[in-house]
């Protein structure tokens, strides 16, 4: 199955499963709302969901959509504020995705019009009007001052559609001063620099799942709308750098980003989709679609037992609901590809496969302004990242380590899980608590160190082999306000086809408590494990999955062997694997891990 004909089949499948969560005949006022399972509540963006729900009315000539479709356009409508806004979420003060809301029926107004489908299309400008003028309070006034640049970006696509929807050429002049703004943070190396959660931490900027899934595809939907040549140019220019995250299985890393607490391996949680993007600039770069065929196949692999899109590809294995927000967010994502995307001869349209970067064995890549490299072998690749971002992966550690037939082997994790938003953060399935990023501990004087709260780790990697060097201090959380525990490490990763290696070397300046290596290993569905001499040993999807420890320092022997962790985003489990030291004096301590993978033939051949 081609990639169209693959979208189409999943807007159809994830608005059946919307159906089903349809209220009907409940409460007047939930009337016509999506109703999430997990969280108990419809949410604000449901209305996201109207127009692949038009689309697939229009597509299929089935009458269930078109009544779904207007039952959800009442409840939107019922929804909308005085001022033309919408809530987030009913718990919520947060007004800012009102600009989706206004993406969505503007997609549905167009689409409607130019299918013949008037009467419809007229039914939804009175929302979209209101809501403009709101739009032009919010991002264009200063009523909002400080805001994501996924906001600023998409609402210049939401006026520019506003301007040529109502006739107001004012909301295209407004629309065109955002997108000029925002074309400045593009920066060198080609990442959108704005996407963050704590606006006074300096490496709190970048976020791959935002960029790819929200910014560019709206900065792509503004070049379409306008004609600009500028801004199709500088987001072909991002969309080539972000491209650099796609891993050969379709999966984006942004295992280190400013807000990849919600990463789920396809993309963000509450973002809408890469498809966008890529589809609407596929004519630029045949890379560009065949990365949005394998986005949408490893995502169509995420999705649960019920219909609905979970937060990995582990999902049903650790949670027993799920929040039907991404079911609606990618419908909307895949609908905007199918209907403005540019399939043509695209490599997306056709049965064959184009290379993506990160199919060729570079060895490493590094990216300054992430303070990250790529690490790729024939079937090995890794993210080692030093970026920075609070309770992220950083430091130097092996955020994502990949192989090309068991997918995922590390993963990294939010360094302390915290439901920074409420409603679209599940609590923590107690058995799997645990951080699932490998990292470097420290106990000194009663307080924990880690490698993770190193925010200014030197990576150096060498362009001409598939190795890179880390160098930095274990520090405390609150790293202000507490001694330096005088412990500096090295890490020197090597890739090779079969196995990779970290060479870890801990100097240790002044005794303390303990030191530990943590190397949590992602535990595929129907695995077998056992224990071996300094570590495990694996048996899933016709592979053996080795992990061992060397050291003349620390003991062989492994623990967390017997029970299993689980990150939330992404969802996968773990076996936490670590080594640890106690009552440590003052020297120099290595220790050297191999994980090697190998096809389960070569064993049963004693190869």
């Amino acid at each position: 199955m081609n990639a169209y004909a693959q979208m189409k089949q999943m807007v159809e499948q994830f608005c059946d499963t919307l159906l089903n969560y349809q209220v009907q005949g409940f409460l007047p006022s939930w009337q016509g709302g999506i109703a999430c399972p997990a969280c108990k509540c419809i949410h604000g963006r449901c209305g996201d969901a109207i127009f692949p729900m038009y689309y697939t009315a229009v597509e299929s000539g089935k009458q269930s959509y078109m009544d779904a479709a207007r039952e959800l356009v009442q409840y939107m409508k019922r929804r909308q504020l005085q001022d033309g806004s919408w809530l987030n979420d009913e718990a919520s003060d947060w007004k800012g995705t009102t600009v989706f809301q206004v993406l969505s029926l503007s997609h549905a107004y167009d689409y409607l019009a130019k299918m013949g489908e008037d009467t419809e299309a007229q039914s939804l400008k009175d929302m979209i009007s209101k809501a403009a003028e709101w739009l032009i309070w919010a991002f264009c006034k200063g009523g909002i001052p400080r805001n994501n640049i996924n906001y600023m970006i998409s609402s210049a696509a939401a006026l520019q559609w506003c301007a040529q929807i109502l006739n107001r050429p004012d909301y295209a002049l407004e629309a065109e001063k955002l997108m000029q703004v925002e074309l400045h943070r593009i920066n060198r190396d080609g990442f959108l620099v704005g996407e963050s959660k704590f606006p006074h931490h300096p490496y709190d900027q970048i976020d791959i799942g935002y960029n790819f899934d929200m910014s560019i595809g709206a900065m792509a939907e503004y070049a379409m709308l306008t004609r600009d040549d500028r801004v199709k140019a500088e987001a072909c220019r991002t969309l080539r750098g972000h491209l650099q995250m796609i891993y050969p299985d379709g999966s984006m890393d942004n295992s280190f980003g400013s807000r990849s607490y919600k990463w789920t391996l396809y993309g963000s949680k509450t973002a809408h989709g890469c498809q966008m993007a890529l589809m609407l600039l596929a004519d630029q770069d045949p890379a560009f679609a065949e990365a949005a065929a394998r986005n949408a196949r490893y995502l169509a692999g995420c999705v649960d037992q019920t219909g609905l899109v979970g937060y990995g590809p582990q999902h049903d294995h650790i949670f027993t609901e799920t929040c039907i927000h991404s079911t609606f967010n990618r419908a909307d994502s895949l609908a905007v590809a199918l209907v403005y995307g540019i399939w043509g001869d695209s490599a997306a349209h056709k049965e064959d496969q184009t290379a993506i970067p990160s199919d060729e064995p570079f060895g490493t890549k590094y990216y300054p302004s992430l303070n990250t490299c790529h690490i790729r072998t024939d079937n090995l690749m890794g993210t080692v990242t030093g970026y920075g971002s609070l309770n992220a992966p950083t430091g130097g550690a092996l955020s994502y380590l990949w192989h090309n037939a068991l997918g995922p082997i590390q993963i990294g994790s939010a360094t302390r899980y915290k439901r920074t938003e409420m409603i679209n953060m599940p609590v923590y399935p107690e058995p799997y608590e645990g951080t699932t990023t490998p990292r470097i501990e420290a106990m000194a004087g009663g307080l924990s160190y880690c490698n993770l709260y190193e925010h200014d780790a030197q990576i150096i990697a060498h362009k001409d082999s598939a190795v890179a060097n880390v160098y930095g201090k274990l520090k405390h959380e609150q790293q202000s306000a507490v001694t330096d525990c005088q412990v500096s490490y090295a890490i020197s990763y090597h890739f090779f086809d079969s196995f990779m290696e970290k060479r870890y070397a801990i100097d240790v300046q002044t005794a303390i408590e303990q030191l530990s290596i943590v190397e949590p290993i992602v535990f595929p569905v129907d695995a077998q494990i056992e224990s071996i001499e300094g570590g495990i040993q694996m048996a899933a999807k016709q592979y053996s999955l080795e992990v061992t420890a060397q050291s003349d320092t620390f003991p062989a022997h492994c623990h967390g062997t017997e029970q299993l962790i689980a990150a939330v985003f992404p969802a996968v489990r773990c076996v936490p694997l670590s080594w640890s030291l106690y009552d440590v004096a003052a020297g120099m301590y290595e220790m050297t891990i191999r994980i090697t993978t190998r096809p389960q033939r070569q064993l049963e051949e004693g190869e």
